[in-house]
């Protein structure tokens, strides 16, 4: 099954630097991961419809020493773990500690990680698709897969808030949970590209 995407309000806009464009087919479908939600509710509800196609999955590939995630369902790519050490990276690893929202959008921008140098921050919806909504104890997120996310971990994304230019976007690792964030505090980063597909 697929669905059609529903951009998160301000999340992308054409022309855009940072505008949502990986994941699409040629039809303009998003493939969204499904919720692992197993109990119906309401005709209709997810539960209702079980496709493996749309089931979260995720394969880990090793390039050189780096360590890349790709996302089986979008395409995307993302790093793996954060804390690889990364020569020419800021403090000597790909993307650890924690970064105001403008300095966030730059380090992923500036990454040069497992021979590809179009890393970005991922929006709003993208990093949506890695959160593990079935988990029951934090971190909210397959940790074989995306290692060193702590539970405690908020992490930025490129999306504005649309409520306020001075906020950006986040996901709070320990429930999942979507919020936003004073663009002047400091978050944690985990950067994407578009996949291999």
């Amino acid at each position: 099954m697929f669905w059609t995407l529903a951009f998160w309000p301000g999340a992308a806009y054409a022309g855009s630097a940072h505008a949502f464009r990986s994941g699409l087919n040629c039809y303009g479908v998003w493939r969204l991961p499904d919720t692992g939600q197993t109990t119906v509710y309401a005709a209709g509800d997810d539960a209702s419809y079980q496709p493996a196609a749309v089931k979260p999955g995720f394969t880990i590939y090793s390039i050189g020493s780096s360590s890349v995630t790709v996302d089986n369902v979008s395409g995307l790519m993302w790093v793996t773990n954060p804390g690889d050490a990364c020569a020419g990276c800021a403090g000597g690893y790909v993307s650890s500690g924690t970064y105001a929202w403008t300095a966030a959008l730059a380090v992923c921008e500036n990454l040069s990680y497992a021979g590809y140098n179009d890393w970005r921050l991922p929006n709003a919806n993208e990093i949506d698709t890695i959160v593990d909504y079935t988990k029951t104890a934090a971190p909210a997120i397959n940790t074989a897969y995306f290692l060193n996310t702590a539970g405690t971990s908020t992490y930025w994304t490129s999306t504005t808030s649309p409520l306020a230019t001075d906020r950006g976007m986040t996901v709070y690792f320990g429930t999942g949970s979507m919020t936003s964030g004073s663009k002047v505090g400091k978050l944690s980063v985990r950067c994407v590209r578009a996949g291999p597909y």
